[in-house]
């Protein structure tokens, strides 16, 4: 593996200044009551760190302090672990979570560099990374959520597929199941990978032993909800109680409409968000797909099409796109859409996101829904 390049930290400086701006200019923003679960055991906290220290992020600390729960099962158990390993040391639970999401979310960056130049030229690879770097809600990267884990492992475990190193890739597809549930697609991409390159595999003994790591690893995991809570699939029946149901994606995108420019302040601008990124996401991954200026692999078109599909049809009654800008986040080939889109396109798309990201990420730290 190479060392990051000189892209990978201009990109990652370039994220991480835009979060410093908008966390300077949160305070001159209107504050917003906090609202959903806080995690007082946490406290007392330096503001520096409440800050950045929101909504899900305190039943990530509070699961990492108290255990699970019937409700809070739904949080997969990486994050978690991670967060122990660091508070073992003395570190305070939000502390520790805070290290290692930023730690990931610069692995993340590096990661993708390592994915995309094995196909595309340094340009497309600068590009790429740009447009993750100004994502609108890639501030989630620097709070306690599992997006900047999630993305590294994901991306190690295809980096390593492509790489023909199959263990490694097999349990970092691991760990990405261990970090959301939407990992266990990564069998479906080993699988494919594996097929497409078995007349080259016949010196690598047992290599397709590592497909079956991401369903083992939620094997085990259902495992721990049986003997916690008496139920393989306590982690599935929970969603319930988060509001979420089945629900045709076109009818969730349709019914999300009314709520992107209604005045609500308990789902704005969460509800706009996640209008605007979800069009935009269906118009980059149909071209990723169809328009063979902007083609990638079929293997990552399999693992988009459903990263994205799976959480449109589980929707929520008042906000039927719930989370979507979010759940976007770790979908790597629309990277490479904007990338390649004409050069005066992609500096504008660049701009609004930009700026996009520097008001969501203000609104996140003063309690608005975001994602």
């Amino acid at each position: 593996m190479k060392f990051p390049s000189k892209i990978v930290w201009i990109c990652f400086f370039i994220h991480t200044l835009i979060i410093v701006v908008s966390y300077l200019l949160a305070d001159a923003l209107p504050h917003h009551e906090p609202t959903g679960f806080i995690d007082q055991s946490i406290y007392p906290l330096s503001p520096y760190i409440e800050k950045l220290i929101k909504w899900d992020a305190h039943w990530y600390t509070y699961v990492a302090g108290h255990g699970y729960t019937s409700k809070s099962i739904v949080f997969f158990p990486a994050i978690i672990v991670f967060m122990k390993i660091l508070a073992y040391f003395g570190l305070n639970f939000a502390v520790a979570g805070l290290l290692i999401c930023n730690f990931f979310a610069f692995l993340s960056f590096w990661m993708m560099y390592l994915t995309f130049q094995l196909d595309f030229s340094e340009k497309e690879v600068k590009y790429a990374l740009l447009s993750y770097a100004v994502m609108p809600t890639s501030f989630f990267l620097n709070s306690i959520y599992t997006e900047p884990i999630f993305i590294t492992f994901s991306l190690a475990c295809i980096y390593f597929a492509r790489t023909q190193k199959w263990w490694y890739s097999g349990i970092a597809g691991a760990l990405a199941t261990l970090t959301r549930n939407l990992g266990i697609f990564f069998f479906l991409f080993l699988l494919y990978e594996f097929i497409k390159n078995y007349s080259q595999l016949h010196k690598v003994k047992y290599a397709a032993i590592s497909l079956f790591f991401p369903p083992v690893a939620l094997l085990l995991f259902m495992i721990y909800n049986f003997y916690l809570l008496g139920d393989p699939i306590a982690f599935v029946v929970s969603q319930q109680g988060w509001g979420r149901h089945l629900g045709l994606p076109w009818e969730n995108i349709w019914n999300n409409l009314p709520l992107t420019f209604a005045n609500n302040p308990d789902n704005q601008p969460g509800a706009a968000l996640d209008s605007f990124t979800v069009v935009i996401s269906l118009i980059g991954l149909l071209c990723t797909t169809f328009w063979s200026r902007f083609k990638v692999h079929t293997s990552y078109l399999i693992i988009a099409w459903l990263w994205f599909i799976i959480p449109l049809v589980f929707a929520a009654t008042e906000l039927p796109l719930y989370s979507m800008s979010r759940f976007l986040l770790p979908i790597f080939p629309l990277y490479l859409f904007f990338a390649r889109l004409p050069q005066k396109i992609f500096y504008c798309y660049i701009t609004v996101s930009a700026f996009t990201l520097l008001l969501c990420a203000s609104l996140f730290i003063n309690w608005y829904w975001i994602g």
